[in-house]
C-alpha cells in the first residue's frame, strides 16, 4: 500500500480514496480536482539519477500543494493528487506551478535534466461518472498535455516568437487569487502587468490593440472612479474593457456611479474562473464593437453600388433597344446579323447581373 522509495500511498489507495471523495463532492455539491503527473526521464540514462529524481518529485509536490492535497505514486514514473474543493482553473494553475518549478529545483539540486507533463480533470458533482472513466479522461488530458509541448516545441524551433496581442493590466495588491488569474492568463495568449500605480497601469494599456483593466477592490472608491473617468475620456484607451473588483462591505451608493463608467463590476469572491471567464468575453466584446464599427462603412460600399448599378442600367437598356432596330434591318443570312446577335447576347447577360446586383444592394440588411 506503501511505495519504499517516497514513502506515498499507491494505485489501490488512490482509487479507494477517489471514491470516497467522489462520495463527499456529491453530498457537499463541491468540485474535485484530479491532478496526473508523469515524469519525462528518458533523457537521463543513469537508473539511480532516476530513482533519485523520483523522490525528489514527491517531495517537491507535497511542498507545492496543499495541505489538504492527497498525493500517490500510481506508476514507476506516475504520480497523481486529489485536490478537494478546487476548480478546474485552480487545477490548472496547479499544474503550471508543477511543470515550471519541480525541474527548476531538481535541476538546482541533483544537476538533472527533468520534465514533466502534468494531465488536469475537474469533476462536476453532479455529472460523476465511475472512477474508470475518470482516470481514463485524465490520461487522456495528460497525453494533449504532451503533445502542446511537442508543438510548442516544433514551433519555437520553425518560427519567431509571436508578441501578445492581448494585454491585462491588474491594478493594486498582488493577491494570491490575482496571481493564479495572472497564470492561467500567461497561458492564453496575454501578457500580464500588475502595478500599484494608477498612471503606469494606464501607460502600459495606451497603444495597445486591446486591452483589460482590473481594479483590485483595496482601492478607494473615489479613486476607482477617477481611474474609469481618465480612461472613458481617452482616446488612446478606447480599447479598453474595465473590470472592478469590490468587496461586499463596499456596497454603498458610489457603486452605482462606478457600474455607469465600469464594464463590470464583481465581487471580489467570485471566483477565479468567473474573473478568467469575464476578461475573456471583455476581449470578444472589443471584437464585436470593432466588427460593428465597420457596418456603417459597409453600408456606404453597398450604397454606392447601388448607384453604380443604377446608372449602368440605363446605357445598357439604349444598347440593347439599338441592337434590337439594326437585328430588324439585317439580313438574317449575312455575318452582320449573327455578330449582332452575339453582341446581344452578351448584353443582356450583362444586364442580368447587374439586375442581380441591384436586388442585393436594396436587400433590408
Amino acid at each position: 500500500m506503501i511505495d519504499t522509495k517516497t514513502g506515498l500511498r499507491n494505485m489501490e489507495c488512490f482509487i479507494e480514496d477517489l471514491k470516497r471523495e467522489l462520495v463527499r463532492a456529491r453530498e457537499r455539491k463541491n468540485r474535485t480536482t484530479l491532478l496526473l503527473v508523469e515524469v519525462d526521464d528518458r533523457i537521463n540514462a543513469d537508473e539511480s539519477s532516476k530513482g533519485s529524481s523520483f523522490e525528489e518529485v514527491s517531495i517537491h509536490l507535497s511542498e507545492i500543494l496543499r495541505n489538504n492535497d492527497s498525493i500517490y505514486r500510481i506508476a514507476k514514473n506516475r504520480f497523481a493528487a486529489i485536490l478537494p474543493t478546487t476548480y478546474e482553473a485552480g487545477g490548472e494553475a496547479a499544474a503550471l506551478r508543477l511543470k515550471r518549478l519541480i525541474p527548476k529545483k531538481i535541476a538546482e539540486r541533483l544537476h538533472i535534466p527533468c520534465s514533466l507533463l502534468v494531465g488536469v480533470l475537474s469533476i462536476d458533482p453532479q455529472e460523476i461518472m465511475d472512477h474508470t472513466k475518470l482516470l481514463d479522461a485524465l490520461e487522456k488530458d495528460l497525453f494533449r498535455d504532451q503533445d502542446s509541448q511537442k508543438l510548442d516545441f516544433d514551433l519555437i524551433k520553425r518560427e519567431p516568437k509571436k508578441e501578445k496581442t492581448r494585454h491585462v493590466v491588474i491594478l493594486g495588491i498582488k493577491s494570491q487569487e490575482l496571481d493564479v488569474v495572472a497564470s492561467i492568463l500567461s497561458l492564453k495568449d496575454c501578457e500580464v502587468y500588475f502595478t500599484g500605480s494608477r498612471e503606469k497601469g494606464l501607460n502600459a494599456l495606451r497603444g495597445q490593440r486591446k486591452g483589460v483593466l482590473i481594479v483590485d477592490p483595496d482601492i478607494s472608491l473615489e479613486s476607482r472612479l477617477e481611474t474609469c473617468k481618465k480612461i472613458r475620456s481617452n482616446r488612446e484607451l478606447h480599447d479598453t474593457y474595465i473590470i472592478c473588483l469590490h468587496k461586499n462591505s463596499n456596497l454603498v451608493s458610489g457603486i452605482a456611479n462606478l457600474s455607469e463608467l465600469a464594464d463590470e463590476v464583481l465581487p471580489v469572491d467570485i471566483g477565479i474562473d468567473q474573473i478568467v471567464r469575464s476578461i475573456s468575453a471583455g476581449f470578444r466584446v472589443m471584437d464585436l464593437k470593432k466588427e460593428i464599427s465597420k457596418i456603417p462603412m459597409l453600408l456606404d460600399i453597398l450604397d454606392f453600388i447601388g448607384r453604380a448599378s443604377h446608372q449602368l442600367n440605363q446605357p445598357l437598356q439604349i444598347i440593347i433597344g439599338k441592337i434590337e432596330i439594326l437585328l430588324l434591318n439585317a439580313k438574317e443570312d449575312g455575318s452582320t446579323y449573327s455578330i449582332l446577335k452575339e453582341i446581344r447576347k452578351q448584353a443582356l447577360r450583362t444586364a442580368d447581373i447587374n439586375q442581380k446586383i441591384s436586388r442585393l444592394v436594396k436587400h433590408d440588411i
